[in-house]
């Protein structure tokens, strides 16, 4: 038997499924690999063609069934007899540690609840810093009630809140939630290194390459964005790159149609990072729920300057003015800090070396694992 311990990760949903959370887990699983651990992720199977069980080296996934219905957004479990079946084998993993991502996922209820038979105590890393919306004032109302019931049923079974962000952990007060501390979002030392000699595309090398990459849904901003860049004069010396699926994808290609917009559709890690190492301004105007925008790490790790919206944790990497431009979630404020940093390319220069600096000494996972490595032993 193997001596290593065990960390069971409970997720709303894992790879191939690409978001901020989903690359979170990821990368603390790597690292905790690395350094001596076992890992088992639970998730909802977001895709059919996913196996229900996969092994890969010290890796272990199970994906639970869930119903049709808000499948992609918000999983909701099936019970039946797949889920029962598979929830039998993993109750007969050894298990030494249950960490459980963000709040409002029912996989988060089903983690603390099979914590307690194991006799753990599970660790809640939040990853949010507002109430959970979808842009209808009637359902987000319901939403934020319900977001109250859920939080205080976990709080039965978990006394141990973590978050990713200064923010997230400040948000867990709303709950009357006093958390333990801050497991930051992170990316890799070496990112830099990695993809500095890597390339997108050659047909970028002689423009000015904006980018947006995320999900596209309209609380990511994203229309935003093309509002705002649509009122810059189309020219051949400069690109907007929007990398990222979702919902209103087709929808938005049908608007937008300038030959200086490309929409790229889902890219994998490989790809978005060959492209965020020729962007030369990377936007992000969120009005989501943001923890520590992984993707805002990434850009400053490959030397982009960042205009982005007050989200989550997003002021405490850009918290100087130096090192990129936080602006108001409109399209004005937005615009402008398009304009200034396509015809300055002084200022622009500066904050893409300033935000590398700060992101490579600050938010490196190395140093995000050692801190949850200690927690975990404590």
């Amino acid at each position: 038997m193997s001596s290593k311990k065990t960390v069971v990760f409970f997720s709303g949903f894992y790879l191939p499924f690409l978001g901020g959370v989903e690359r979170f887990t990821e990368k603390l699983t790597k690292h905790l690999v690395e350094v001596g651990y076992n890992i088992i992720i639970v998730a909802s199977k977001h895709d059919e063609s996913l196996p229900s069980i996969e092994e890969n080296d010290a890796v272990k996934i199970y994906r639970l069934p869930s119903y049709s219905l808000f499948k992609m957004r918000y999983p909701i479990l099936n019970h039946n007899s797949e889920f029962k079946n598979l929830m039998m084998e993993l109750g007969n993993e050894s298990v030494d540690y249950v960490i459980c991502n963000t709040r409002f996922q029912l996989t988060t209820a089903l983690g603390v609840r099979f914590a307690k038979r194991k006799g753990i105590s599970p660790l809640i890393i939040d990853h949010g810093s507002s109430h959970f919306t979808v842009g209808n004032r009637f359902l987000d109302f319901f939403g934020a009630i319900y977001e109250h019931l859920l939080t205080s049923y976990l709080k039965h079974f978990c006394s141990d809140f973590y978050a990713v962000s200064e923010r997230s952990l400040n948000w867990l007060k709303h709950f009357n939630i006093k958390g333990n501390g801050v497991i930051y979002n992170s990316v890799d030392a070496d990112l830099f290194e990695k993809f500095s000699n890597r390339r997108f595309s050659t047909d970028l090398d002689n423009k000015l390459v904006i980018t947006y990459a995320g999900r596209i849904i309209r609380e990511k901003g994203i229309e935003l964005l093309l509002q705002a860049y649509s009122e810059i004069p189309e020219s051949s010396d400069k690109i907007l790159m929007v990398a990222g699926d979702g919902p209103i994808l087709e929808e938005l290609k049908e608007t937008y149609r300038r030959t200086d917009i490309h929409f790229l559709g889902k890219l994998d890690f490989e790809k978005t990072m060959s492209l965020m190492n020729q962007t030369d301004i990377f936007v992000y105007p969120s009005m989501f729920p943001e923890g520590l925008p992984t993707s805002i790490l990434e850009a400053g790790s490959l030397k982009s300057a960042v205009i982005a919206t007050d989200r989550g944790g997003t002021k405490e990497v850009i918290n100087d003015s130096s090192l990129g431009i936080i602006i108001e979630e409109n399209k004005e404020s937005l615009y402008n800090a398009l304009v200034e940093l396509i015809s300055d390319n002084k200022c622009r220069a500066i904050m893409q070396e300033n935000l590398f600096a700060r992101v490579r000494e600050q938010f490196v996972w190395p140093e995000t694992v050692k801190r949850l490595v200690d927690v975990l032993k404590n």
